[in-house]
Formats: structure tokens, C-alpha cells, sequence
């Protein structure tokens, strides 16, 4: 981060200030106060920063933001009419003083992917600033904006969201050079209504790029998305597994069962390209991060290097060998779109008793039975043992014997204790297992006990 005065943060955010300061860095917890650092006191869903403000002061807080007007502080303070609004026109404001081509990334399924990729591309040639975990959402977003320096000559953020207007908020603070949408899924469905309102919430991310005249990198095998392509204002890049038509294009694609290659077709150029993450899916997100290389000037060569490069951080799409196990380590959250991926490579694994161990899928409101039914339906195609926990894990069970699968394998669990248990008794070594729910379900810890780890 730039060092910036309060004074330019009031100009910002059109707040008032009781004194001026310069300002190193930025926290948002009052027990992580480094020099010279502004304290954002937030009004979240289950605590409110400003009644920790005086412990932020104690720990060295410079200055602090604050919404509370009539309250009076021992630290320079900016007053805003909303800390949540003011930190996005905070980081509207800093991201100013930086001319790098930024690159947003959204989608329900794949653009944390995505955004590795774009990031492992794009770093072939400048220097990239990347959101960081998932600091992807109204706070987190703007939090990775005020991160950039001067070193940066680009920057590659992601945007989540559950509700309309989220992106549209984050994408007239970062106003993007290049938008990329990965696809639309069913995620958080229960409020947006349809995919066809998940749709119009993802494409809130080209308001911001309008007003910079960027370009767009769509999916063209997305329906939703290839029937808007005459409304669509901004230049766009299409990329696409089956689509034709598409700029950006996958041929000889070959899966194996830790990675994938195929050949990257733009224009009359076909570079070989191999992912070193399993799961044929995952060409589509390649594409989409080889589209923002071919729009920011890099070769192809250097694209198929950056895609090769990547590797998955935390708990998303780990394939890896453990106590003589082949575990696909896939819990930070899951989708009915994303398990359909996900167990996809569970049954491209080539020996072994396949073991789906699954966890409930959240904010799926109406179509929750429906989806859980679909994903044990598909379970029973390409798992040969199924392992549920959660509220709607007896859909998921229902839709596997609709599919198929006999009630023998077929495991249903209340507590991650008794479903590890119960796996140590089944599973045998050389065995394949994916581990995959929504985050609140916390398969990993079912995992660990599986493991024999600590919990």
C-alpha cells in the first residue's frame, strides 16, 4: 500500500475529518493495528467495528473511520455517512492514483480458479497484484484494491456475491479494464430467483467496465450469456469448450487423472497447453484466463506456461496421495454445478473403489431438493460409494437410488465422527475419496478425522 493523508481519504469519500495524518496501511481488526494504520470500524452482519475502537486506539490505531458522528476519539478520525460505503470509495479513490489494466473475474463456479489462472498468466509478463483467499466480496474486494503500489502493473481481482447489486457496487469502485464472467450456475439461487437472475447479478460487472471502455471475456458454451452478445455494449472475447464460434477455443483435449492438456486455438494460432489440475472444467476456466493474456499483449507461449504454472491454494481442487489414499480435496464450498465437476474427476480416477463423501449444499432455496436429488443422481453415475452429511444429505441419498446405486453403499451420517469412523472401516488403500460441501459444512474436518489428523 501507498501512504496517503486523511485529508485526500475525506475527499474520497466525502466524509469529515477531525484532524489531518498520513496513513501507511488500513485493518479492519482491531487486534491487527500495523504503523501508521487507518482503523475501519464495520457494521457486520454479527459484530459492529466501533465498539472496538477504543482497543484498536490502544493498540496504535493512527486514525480511525468511523459513522459514529457524535462520538469524539483520542486519534485523528474520518466521519463518514457509512464505513461499509466508504471503504469501496476509499479503494475507488486510492485505485486512482494507479494506471494498470484491471482485470475482474466473477462467475458461480470456477472463478477462484479462474482467477489463479488469470494471475499465473498475466505474471509471465507484468508484475500482478491478485486477490489473496477469499477476499472477494464488498469488504474483501476493496480491502485487495488498497493492497496495489506503485511495483503493480497489473491487477487481477475476483468478485463473488449472493444478492443483486453486490458486483455492481464492487465494479464501479474497481472500474475494470477486462470483465470476465466464467459461467452461470445455480449458486445462490434461493435469492436471485432463477439462473436467469443469477445472469443479470454476474453481468452487473460490466457497469464498471463501461465507463472504461474495456473489453469483456464472456463464455460462449453459456447460452445466457452468447443470446445477449447484440446487447452487449463493450468489446468482448468469447471463449468456449463447444461453442464454434468462440475466439478462444479448446481442440485435442486429452484427460488424465491429475491433469489435463489440449491444444489453445485463437485466430490462426494452436499452442500446447497442459493443466496440472485434473478435471476436463477446468478448460473453460483456462481459456477464459488465456483470452485476458491474448487482450493484455502476451505470446502464446507464455500463456501455456502461466496455465501449466498453476496450482490450487486452501482447499480447492487438491488431488494428492495421502496414507496410501488418493484424496480430492474440494470443501471450500459446492454448487450443484460444482459437484457435477467434481465428481466428474473422481470418476476419471483409474484404480480403485471410488468414495464420494458429500456434504449439503446451501442457499439453493427452492430448488434445494431438486439439486441434492440431481447431485446423488449423478453420484450414483460416477461414484461407486456414497458418504452424505448434512440437512439434505436424505435427497441426496434419494437421488442415488433413483440413479442407480444400491442402498448398500449408500451412507448417510449426523456428525463428521461417525462418518470418518465408518470410512476408516470401509476404505482401503489405493482407494479414491472426494471431499466436497458447501463451506458451513466443513468437510475437511471429516476429512482430517479420516486422516487420523487433529480437528
Amino acid at each position: 500500500m501507498e501512504s496517503f493523508k486523511l485529508s485526500q481519504a475525506a475527499k474520497w469519500t466525502n466524509g469529515q475529518i477531525s484532524k489531518d495524518t498520513d496513513i501507511l496501511t488500513v485493518s479492519k481488526d482491531s487486534r491487527e493495528i500495523p504503523d501508521g494504520c487507518l482503523f475501519l470500524a464495520i457494521n457486520g452482519e454479527n459484530f459492529d467495528g466501533h465498539n472496538y475502537i477504543d482497543k484498536a486506539i490502544e493498540n496504535g490505531a493512527r486514525a480511525i473511520l468511523s459513522h459514529r458522528k457524535d462520538e469524539k476519539y483520542s486519534v485523528p478520525t474520518l466521519y463518514v455517512d457509512d464505513t461499509r460505503q466508504a471503504i469501496l470509495d476509499l479503494a475507488a479513490g486510492y485505485k486512482q492514483q494507479f494506471d494498470c489494466p484491471l482485470v475482474a473475474i466473477t462467475g458461480s463456479v470456477g472463478k477462484t480458479t479462474t482467477r489463479g489462472l488469470t494471475a499465473s498468466v498475466v505474471s509471465q509478463k507484468y508484475n500482478t497484484h491478485a486477490t489473496k483467499g477469499n477476499l472477494n466480496n464488498q469488504l474483501g474486494m476493496p480491502l485487495t484494491l488498497l493492497e496495489l503500489n506503485h511495483t503493480h502493473e497489473a491487477a487481477v481481482i475476483e468478485m463473488g456475491m449472493s444478492g443483486f447489486d453486490e458486483i455492481l457496487s464492487m465494479a464501479k469502485c474497481a472500474k475494470p479494464n477486462i470483465a470476465v464472467i466464467t459461467n452461470i450456475g445455480t449458486a445462490h439461487i434461493e435469492f436471485l430467483g432463477s439462473r436467469e437472475g443469477i445472469c443479470k447479478a454476474k453481468m452487473e460487472i460490466l457497469d464498471g467496465l463501461y465507463e472504461r471502455s474495456g473489453t469483456a471475456i464472456l463464455n460462449g458454451d453459456e447460452p445466457l450469456l452468447w443470446n445477449k452478445r447484440n446487447e452487449i455494449k463493450a468489446d468482448v472475447i468469447w471463449f468456449g469448450m463447444e461453442n464454434t464460434e468462440c475466439d478462444v477455443k479448446a481442440e485435442n483435449i486429452i484427460s488424465q487423472s491429475d491433469s489435463v492438456s489440449f491444444t489453445l486455438v485463437y485466430k490462426d494460432i494452436k499452442t500446447p497447453v497442459k493443466l496440472s489440475i485434473a478435471g476436463v472444467h477446468n478448460v473453460s476456466n483456462a481459456l477464459a484466463a488465456a483470452a485476458v493474456g491474448f487482450k493484455l499483449d502476451i505470446s502464446s507461449e507464455k500463456i501455456a506456461q502461466g496455465i501449466s504454472e498453476y496450482s490450487p491454494d486452501g482447499r480447492r481442487q487438491k488431488l494428492y496421495n495421502k496414507n496410501g489414499f488418493v484424496i480430492y480435496e474440494d470443501c471450500y464450498n459446492a454448487s450443484p454445478d460444482s459437484m457435477k465437476a467434481a465428481l466428474a474427476v473422481l470418476s476419471s480416477q483409474e484404480n480403485g473403489t471410488k468414495f464420494a463423501v458429500l456434504g449439503s449444499m446451501l442457499e439453493l432455496g427452492d430448488y434445494a431438493k431438486t439439486g441434492h436429488i440431481e447431485t446423488g443422481e449423478n453420484a450414483a453415475k460416477n461414484a461407486d460409494k456414497l458418504y452424505l452429511y448434512g440437512d439434505y444429505a436424505e435427497f441426496m441419498a434419494e437421488g442415488a437410488k433413483k440413479g442407480g446405486m444400491s442402498e448398500q453403499n449408500i451412507h448417510v451420517f449426523s456428525t463428521h465422527e461417525e462418518l470418518a469412523d465408518s470410512l476408516k472401516k470401509e476404505a482401503k488403500q489405493g482407494d479414491v475419496l472426494l471431499f466436497k460441501g458447501s463451506r458451513s459444512m466443513k468437510m475437511e474436518q471429516a476429512l482430517s478425522l479420516f486422516l487420523g489428523e487433529e480437528v
